[in-house]
């Protein structure tokens, strides 16, 4: 692997001209650090919910989910990460740290709107613990999470996945009424990424039974996962109920439409993804934590401007809360 992790690659390089902001004061060695610091390891450890981004051996990509109690996510060291915790056991994760151990992670805290995204690679343990070795780690502002606090456990007896090619109309509504999705790419040579992304019920319109489109808003304009769609189209979707705490995950390829009519169906959106559905996994029992909804973003398109002080952007170099404006990066 090229060392791509203090600089942008040729893809968000791409995307950012595209949009025309260049870097927009973020250089990248401003945003990144090589390594955890403190206040980012105490986050991790304080947290209960991480997505991951991994390859199989097919190249697809897949994004999981790993949750459990305070303490599930270990620091070892500044760039050591053991993560416990539960997964669904026919999710891909370890079977694709098996033969990719490129990996990205999101961990994230709904309730404070808190985020830490730590990009590097993994190994799977033979009791199912993944060290995790970062080479990449920063914050991201609480731009269009969904507050959620986490109310308890619930009993899991996981029954088995369901596979498939294609949404059923169950699992089509279910996206249809979704607030929340994680998203997942990789690049050839700077490794795997996970992300979120949010919206009102509905922002992530079902075409057909295996086409998704879905807007983007304004970020922070460094573009990590458009970035990475332009270099490698293989992405992977994780939609969370949280409700009943199952998941499904998607795989399949990803495009990036500029120009396209159907933007204006979408307000605030800067561009649109369009993803193209290759493989499905329904996760009966994807959490076992139980979740209770607390409110949309404050700046959510449509939404009433939220005062400052509810507005909080996460410092990417201590992994901690700072007032800032809406124009933060998200």
């Amino acid at each position: 692997m090229t060392n791509q992790y203090g600089s942008y690659h040729e893809g968000e390089l791409e995307v950012q001209n595209r949009a025309g902001v260049g870097s927009d004061g973020l250089p990248a060695d401003a945003m990144y650090r090589a390594a955890m610091p403190t206040g980012v390891q105490r986050f991790l450890a304080a947290q209960q919910l991480a997505v991951l981004s991994t390859m199989d051996a097919e190249g697809r990509v897949w994004a999981s989910m790993r949750s459990g109690p305070p303490g599930f996510l270990r620091p070892i060291n500044e760039s050591t990460l053991e993560i416990g915790g539960y997964s669904h056991r026919d999710d891909p994760l370890l079977a694709n740290l098996a033969t990719h151990s490129e990996t990205g992670m999101i961990v994230i805290h709904l309730a404070a709107r808190h985020r830490v995204r730590l990009n590097g690679t993994a190994q799977a343990r033979p009791d199912g613990r993944i060290v995790f070795t970062a080479h990449q780690v920063y914050g991201n502002c609480p731009q269009y999470i969904q507050a959620r606090t986490v109310i308890g456990d619930r009993d899991v007896s996981p029954a088995p996945a369901r596979f498939g090619k294609a949404l059923d109309q169950r699992q089509r509504q279910s996206i249809e009424h979704a607030d929340t999705l994680f998203i997942a790419t990789a690049h050839p040579h700077s490794g795997a990424d996970a992300s979120h992304r949010g919206g009102r019920p509905g922002f992530v319109c079902v075409e057909n039974e295996q086409r998704l489109l879905f807007p983007d808003y304004r970020g922070n304009n460094m573009f990590n996962t458009l970035g990475n769609i332009i270099s490698n189209p293989r992405t992977g979707l994780l939609f969370p109920d949280f409700q009943s705490g199952s998941a499904l995950q998607l795989s399949g390829r990803a495009s990036i439409l500029w120009d396209d009519p159907r933007m204006k169906q979408f307000e605030g959106a800067h561009r649109l993804v369009e993803f193209d559905i290759e493989q499905v996994i329904e996760l009966p029992e994807a959490t076992g934590l139980r979740f209770e909804f607390r409110g949309y973003s404050p700046v959510l398109p449509g939404e009433p401007p939220a005062a400052t002080s509810e507005f909080l952007a996460c410092d990417a170099q201590s992994g901690v809360a700072s007032p800032a404006d809406r124009s933060s990066p998200g």
